[in-house]
């Protein structure tokens, strides 16, 4: 304005166009007023006056028709204010207008824009009528603390995003402009907590804060304080990290701030700790920063009794400090004064929500990072809740439980919880129970005291609930980890194998029927069950190499292992007597045993009595995997056995006449016929794996047997019979004539295997003259007359369209031609020229006559 002199006609003009009826001039005028304040033509000392002689007149446009007015007058309000000296009369003036239009349980005002504006005019009040001390005279906020508060109670739940997080912004500024907040503070929790779900990460941000202060001026109603924290908590999941940062910096706020904080330790901790572990590092350095700020004012306030500890305080042995920052002393302190804080952990980690069960498990983490041996009172309370942990479905949160028992297991001492475990996993071998335990033995940094209990622990894993359980491959494997772990304490003190014949343990629970065995013993009990299980599994082959290499380590030459204790571990082999089937766990591990083993003369004694023993009593599904793995064991017998050729027969002769040959007999039935097919299959296997002098001086007693199999109405019987005969030798007459033409009968068997394995076998039929009783040359010529007739469906067999047939058939008359040579030429000879193969055959000729 030009002058003093105008201001009145300037006030009765602007007065005047304000209430006019037209809304273009009440703009106009507003939008002058508030520019004339921006330019500084007002002089302060004017102000007053101007706004005794204005403000009801602005006042009144709040509640204009029109938006854009309403936008101008809280302009030009906010621009008067500027100008205008802190004096809580005018706070009276405008705070009750405010609440009028935004703080009324209906909403008056209908602009999302105006409203935010008008909030932002009250955190404008709120700051120049800031007086937190009462230097200023007072508190001038107090007369207009009711409108204020209950303006923010309905603010705080405005669908307006912006509004929402204004009206936190306010809160938290109002708590640092009066002393007063705490007469309504409660009353503002509630619309806060509204906030902590809004899809706005912002908004959450700003609702924490508010809430984390509003908990410092709730002086009495402590459950209120625990609202907050409560409500807070859940965002420490939250997928923004400043989010997560926020629920931190609250938690440290309150461990400093909080009236009558320590009472409160064991509900704030978790909104620190969870953040020392958070997977960004901006909220772990930030978090880590105000948590070493709390344990400062905790150390100041208890000096006297913390710079005791300080001074005899040592680092534990065997501390991860590669892997962990430990934390100082007072941090230490303040959890292990607030230990209750481990029951609200232990219901969190049985949540059905993995999130949350994986961040209570962090949690338990950190608080065992800090009690260190402070939590040994805690351990049996927690032991049954982190084996649940360790058998999680989610892999992530048997990761962290895993890390849970490591830490105990070097901060705890080994008496806290060695005789509990050992207990507990008698009773309760589950695989959470066996992962804790091999953890808290594994990371124990107090060798001297675990190795004294090595066969303990050995001893429980004999139980056959325990090393019988095949069905869980993740079971066996760290069920082999316990046993490397226990074999490799054993060779802390000295070599292993010195150090385990002394050991003994007891492997029953009664100690007057205790039979002592030696400890490497009990471990490859335990590591050959684990093994023997995994036979004929594919799935399976990772467990099966971990035991073999678990073998390894007591021993380097594994069958020496078994010639030392095999035959304890048959022993004990349990209900064979039942009619086993195929799914019994006897049955499995005696058929893995043996497939594993195979055959050795130390042990080949009670073997051959336990498989006689199974073979009898089981069902026939049992007796066809019994077989299965002895033929199996076969195709490695020369590999174990170096023996001299008699012992060999007499071991073999033994076990064919006990276990096998009892099941060749025909009878009725599909089970009958698949237990003989199987125990066919163990004489192809021994043509395969016996050393052939061996086999063949055992074969003759069995080919009565084995040429009524030839005709067996199974294919895989008829195909096992022959594989028995791939590989014979020379043979009496009488063994020939037995068997010569069975095979013969066999190339018009409808199946392909079966007729390639009889065109192979007739190629190995030969005549051993020395064994002959009634005269080489009669019996030369008795046999010439059958090998005619063979040679005859030989040649006709040339023929066959099937390519694999007749080069299986050439083959075999090549390998008789060189015994035969005379018989063959004239037989070949006598083919008619025109026949298909009448070339082949005079190959065969001329090559062995080229020769």
């Amino acid at each position: 304005m030009p002058s003093e002199e105008c201001n009145d006609a300037w006030l009765e003009t602007f007065r005047a166009a304000v209430q006019h009826p037209e809304r273009t001039e009440r703009q106009g005028a507003l939008k002058s007023f508030g520019q004339d304040f921006t330019r500084d033509s007002i002089i302060a000392e004017e102000c007053p006056r101007i706004f005794d002689d204005t403000y009801l007149h602005i006042l009144r446009c709040y509640g204009d028709r029109f938006e854009s007015v309403r936008t101008l007058a809280v302009a030009a309000m906010d621009a008067l204010l500027g100008k205008l000296p802190p004096n809580d009369y005018y706070l009276g003036c405008i705070v009750p207008v405010l609440a009028k239009r935004i703080g009324q349980a209906e909403t008056i005002e209908d602009s999302e824009e105006v409203r935010l504006q008008l909030l932002e005019q009250l955190e404008t009040l709120v700051a120049k009528y800031s007086d937190p001390d009462g230097s200023r005279g007072g508190d001038p906020l107090l007369k207009v603390l009711d409108s204020v508060i209950d303006t923010l109670i309905k603010s705080l739940r405005d669908p307006f995003p912006a509004a929402q997080k204004k009206s936190c912004e306010i809160v938290i500024a109002l708590a640092e402009a009066t002393p007063s907040l705490h007469y309504r503070a409660e009353a503002l929790v509630a619309p806060a907590k509204s906030i902590l779900t809004h899809r706005h990460s912002a908004n959450r941000i700003a609702a924490v804060e508010a809430l984390g202060v509003l908990s410092l001026h709730i002086l009495s109603n402590g459950d209120c304080v625990s609202e907050i924290i409560m409500a807070v908590s859940p965002l420490l999941m939250d997928d923004v990290p400043f989010v997560r940062r926020a629920c931190g910096r609250v938690g440290c706020l309150m461990l400093q701030k909080l009236r009558d904080r320590y009472s409160f330790f064991h509900r704030i901790l978790p909104l620190v700790l969870n953040c020392l572990c958070d997977e960004t590092v901006e909220v772990r350095e930030d978090i880590e920063a105000g948590w070493k700020q709390a344990g400062e004012l905790y150390y100041r306030e208890n000096e006297t009794e913390l710079s005791k500890a300080a001074l005899i305080e040592t680092v534990p042995k065997g501390y991860p400090g590669e892997r962990y920052r430990r934390p100082t002393l007072a941090c230490r302190a303040i959890v292990q004064r607030s230990l209750r804080v481990v029951n609200l952990v232990l219901h969190e980690m049985e949540e059905w929500k993995e999130n949350i069960r994986l961040h209570a498990t962090k949690l338990l983490k950190q608080i065992v990072l800090h009690a260190e041996r402070s939590f040994s009172t805690l351990f049996l309370e927690v032991n049954p809740v982190l084996a649940k942990a360790c058998m999680d479905a989610e892999k992530s949160i048997v990761s962290e439980a895993l890390s849970v028992c490591e830490l105990m297991g070097i901060l705890l001492d080994y008496d806290t919880w060695s005789q509990h475990m050992l207990t507990t996993f008698q009773n309760y071998p589950t695989i959470g129970q066996l992962r804790c335990m091999r953890t808290l033995f594994a990371s124990c940094v107090q060798d001297e005291a675990k190795c004294k209990d090595v066969r303990k622990f050995s001893t429980l894993l004999l139980d056959p609930d325990v090393c019988h359980n095949h069905r869980d491959a993740v079971y066996q494997r760290e069920l082999l980890e316990f046993c490397s772990i226990l074999a490799s304490s054993g060779q802390k003190q000295e070599s292993l194998t010195a150090r385990l014949e002394e050991i003994t343990v007891c492997e029953s629970n009664d100690s007057t029927a205790g039979e002592q065995q030696t400890l490497e013993r009990t471990l490859y009990t335990v590591a050959l069950k684990v093994v023997a299980f995994c036979y004929g599994l594919e799935d399976r082959a990772s467990v099966r190499d971990l035991g073999m290499t678990v073998l390894g380590l007591l021993d380097s030459n594994v069958d020496r292992l078994h010639q030392h204790h095999l035959a304890s571990v048959l022993c004990k082999i349990e209900h064979l007597e039942s009619e086993n089937s195929d799914a019994s766990t006897s049955i499995l591990l005696l058929c893995g045993i043996v497939a594993v083993c195979g055959f050795q003369d130390s042990y080949f004694t009670i073997l051959n009595e336990t498989l006689q023993k199974a073979v009898t009593h089981a069902a026939p599904e049992g007796k066809v995997k019994l077989f299965s793995a002895i033929s199996v064991a076969m195709l490695s017998w020369n590999v174990h056995n170096a023996q001299s050729k008699e012992d060999q027969i007499a071991m073999l002769r033994a076990l064919t006449d006990a276990v096998i040959a009892p099941h060749l007999v025909w009878s009725a039935g599909r089970s009958a016929e698949s237990v003989r097919a199987m125990a066919t299959a163990c004489f192809a296997s021994m043509a395969q794996g016996v050393d052939p002098n061996v086999y063949m001086s055992l074969l003759p007693t069995y080919l009565n047997v084995l040429s009524g199999l030839i005709d067996d109405n199974c294919i895989a019987t008829r195909a096992y019979s022959l594989k028995a005969l791939v590989r014979l030798q020379a043979l009496n007459f009488e063994s020939l004539k037995l068997i010569a033409f069975p095979i013969m009968s066999r190339l018009d068997d409808p199946s392909g295997e079966v007729r390639e394995l009889a065109a192979v076998c007739l190629g190995r039929l030969q005549l051993d003259v020395a064994l002959s009783e009634d005269g080489q040359q009669n019996t030369i010529e008795r046999w010439q007359d059958i090998l005619r007739q063979i040679l005859s469906v030989m040649f006709l067999h040339l023929e066959h369209p099937e390519t694999k047939l007749r080069c299986a058939i050439f083959d075999s008359l090549k390998r008789l031609h060189t015994d035969n040579r005379e018989l063959i030429e004239r037989l070949a000879s006598d083919v008619p020229s025109g026949c298909s193969y009448k070339k082949d055959l005079e190959t065969i000729t001329s090559r062995t006559k080229s020769t």
